[in-house]
């Protein structure tokens, strides 16, 4: 992609992490609908309501919803999360369709959007996005005993940008936790999620497996811990 201007990087990249997140969601056995993943205070359907509302709130924003305050976008989120009879595979494509489709508006980038952390441009607000799908995706792999198939280069920068924003703040332990070491050599996306303070060790009670580490918090929808 090289010579490509950087917010239709961004845009590429965020339609292949939709692309592996998707994978993710078809491959959600029934009776694990409501097992336990790395976000303690949710089970996998919660986990993914909690990124489908994400993107119906950003499509929301994109498309002019003014919300005042944390609480505007806290009710926002709530109004456009998905009801208990919405189908969550057929629900998370279409707000992941509808959040691209917006995103790919020649105007977007440009404009300035409310997040949890004050207004921020287009380009940024798609980077969020794109971090919270990385990072939940490897949750719900996690929960489910799957193996996320995000692209190594894209997972990278995103380490790096989060490794770079991050540097001279605080961790809220509310969002993002202490960084868990992990080895040098591991996926990208591994290295993400122990940067965010998930544990990358096998988890016994997730997905069957071995569950001997502790549980991470959430991202806010700011793009960080969820």
């Amino acid at each position: 992609m090289q010579g490509m201007p950087a917010t239709a990087i961004a845009l590429a990249d965020f339609d292949r992490c939709l692309d592996s997140f998707t994978l993710l969601v078809e491959g959600v056995r029934p009776e694990q609908w409501h097992g336990p993943t790395p976000c303690a205070e949710w089970d996998v359907r919660q986990l993914l309501d909690h990124v489908i509302s994400g993107n119906r709130m950003f499509a929301a924003l994109a498309g002019g919803e003014r919300p005042e305050g944390t609480q505007g976008l806290l009710e926002l989120r709530a109004r456009v999360a998905p009801g208990p009879d919405e189908d969550p595979e057929e629900a998370f494509r279409a707000s992941g369709r509808r959040l691209l489709e917006v995103f790919s508006d020649p105007d977007f980038a440009e404009g300035t959007y409310a997040t949890p952390i004050g207004e921020r441009s287009g380009d940024f607000v798609i980077q969020m996005r794109i971090t919270e799908t990385l990072i939940h995706g490897w949750d719900l792999a996690r929960a489910t005993g799957q193996t996320p198939a995000f692209s190594e280069a894209i997972a990278e920068q995103t380490l790096a940008n989060m490794r770079l924003n991050l540097a001279d703040r605080p961790r809220d332990p509310r969002g993002f936790g202490m960084e868990v070491p992990v080895p040098a050599d591991a996926p990208a996306i591994d290295r993400l999620a122990g940067f965010v303070g998930r544990s990358v060790q096998p988890d016994r009670g997730l997905s069957g497996e071995d569950d001997s580490q502790g549980r991470s918090g959430h991202l806010t929808g700011r793009g960080e811990a969820t």
